[in-house]
């Protein structure tokens, strides 16, 4: 029987206590950022048009990664993660500056949203990896599950805050101010970063070859046959379970024909679920969450996707289910990655992890989106669903069970 502690022990530690409070600061100015241009993106083009530009902006935020996400490990490998963090964020903060003055300048074009967008995808590139190896190296290994359950904790509370306060904002304000909000939200963790210490095995000069460092991260992902079999699983609910919420925008003004204020409720429903599922992955010791079969939870996420686009307003609810099993579906496999990986290693193992969520999400959105503009949103969703039950049927026949599961130091 699983054994079940404080949710928010990680708390205890003061380095990830000094990350994770203006983490949350600036993630929910990430989701009111994210929620306006998801937005803009809809009613700058024809609706028959929106779920394509859509897909295409969720593509080219994640194109990126498929270039950049192997370079990201090797450098935090080499310089640190809490370095590259820190310009990730800083990039991310002139970008919504940018995004804030073509606004309120009523200048902005489709083009531009685009290339926006696409410095994105740049930043985002070394985000991901950076954050996930800053985490692992200023907690104790047994506390790392629980403080990547905190982030994601976080992650989601902001999904269910930023899309409300963008709507308020919206309405009060303008679209402007709520990407000035976003650019604000990035400053307390651009100051408090540089103080936290983090422990990184800084690798000699001497023996630093870019390439040979590159092949030997993705050689012992390769010849691990259990972060395989997890990296599988990723690669599947990348491209099937991550367009339910990328494309929730088209989805919820073309199939549950509603606007920016349901549109708000479903994706505030999938916080609230995400937020459960956190502390629910939270509450576990290390070895149960990383022993999970994961392909449980792509069962679930892809019957609540069914679900919805069976019966469009149904996603008010099925949202809180799919949050729910993405927050623990990441948790293990995030988990499992940084355990199974030693400490000069892990930049690069989690930059394959970020090359396979942040690249093949966006392209899942981007293909669906185009299937959406031709069959509809609706009937792309059912596409969706019926892929990933289909895959939890495949796993569960060739019993692909994770084993070995032990810490790597």
């Amino acid at each position: 029987m699983a054994k079940y502690s404080n949710p928010f022990r990680a708390l205890k530690n003061r380095n990830y206590l000094m990350f994770w409070v203006p983490q949350s600061i600036s993630l929910i100015g990430t989701w009111i950022d994210t929620t306006l241009r998801g937005w803009v993106g809809v009613n700058i083009l024809p609706e028959s048009k929106a779920s394509g530009f859509i897909g295409l902006i969720a593509f080219l935020k994640g194109f990126p990664t498929v270039i950049l996400s192997p370079v990201s490990g090797v450098l935090i490998d080499w310089f640190g993660p809490r370095e590259v963090l820190f310009l990730t964020q800083l990039a991310d903060t002139i970008n919504a500056c940018f995004m804030a003055y073509l606004v309120y300048k009523n200048i902005l074009t489709p083009f531009q949203l685009l290339i926006l967008s696409t410095l994105m995808g740049v930043s985002a590139s070394f985000y991901l990896p950076s954050r996930n190896t800053f985490i692992g190296n200023i907690v104790p290994k047994n506390y790392l599950p629980n403080a990547l359950a905190l982030h994601s904790m976080i992650f989601n509370m902001a999904r269910m805050i930023g899309p409300s306060i963008a709507g308020f904002v919206v309405k009060y304000y303008g679209l402007s101010f709520g990407f000035l909000i976003n650019a604000i939200s990035f400053v307390p963790l651009l100051i408090v970063l540089p103080m936290i210490p983090s422990k990184h095995e800084t690798i000699n000069n001497n023996d630093k070859s870019f390439f040979k460092d590159l092949v030997e991260g993705v050689r012992f992902v390769s010849k691990n046959r259990t972060m395989s079999l997890t990296f599988y699983s990723l690669i599947v609910y990348a491209l099937f379970g991550m367009p339910y919420s990328m494309l929730m925008q088209a989805f919820a003004k073309s199939a549950a024909k509603t606007g920016l204020v349901g549109y708000g409720l479903m994706m505030g429903s999938m916080g609230l679920g995400a937020l459960i599922g956190a502390l629910v992955a939270g509450g576990m010791e290390p070895e149960h969450v990383i022993s999970i079969r994961e392909e449980y939870f792509i069962l679930i996420i892809g019957m609540s996707t069914l679900i919805s686009s069976i019966y469009p307003p149904a996603a008010y609810v099925m949202s809180f289910v799919n949050g729910a099993g993405q927050t623990i579906f990441f948790n293990i496999t995030n988990s499992r990655t940084q355990f199974l990986s030693p400490q000069s290693m892990r930049g690069r193992t989690m930059s394959l992890y970020a090359l396979i969520n942040n690249g093949g999400s966006p392209t899942g959105a981007f293909i669906f989106g185009l299937v959406g503009n031709i069959i509809g949103i609706k009937n792309s969703y059912t596409i969706l669903g019926v892929a990933m039950i289909t895959y939890f049927i495949l796993k569960i026949c060739l019993n692909n069970k994770p084993e070995n599961l032990r810490s790597n130091n």
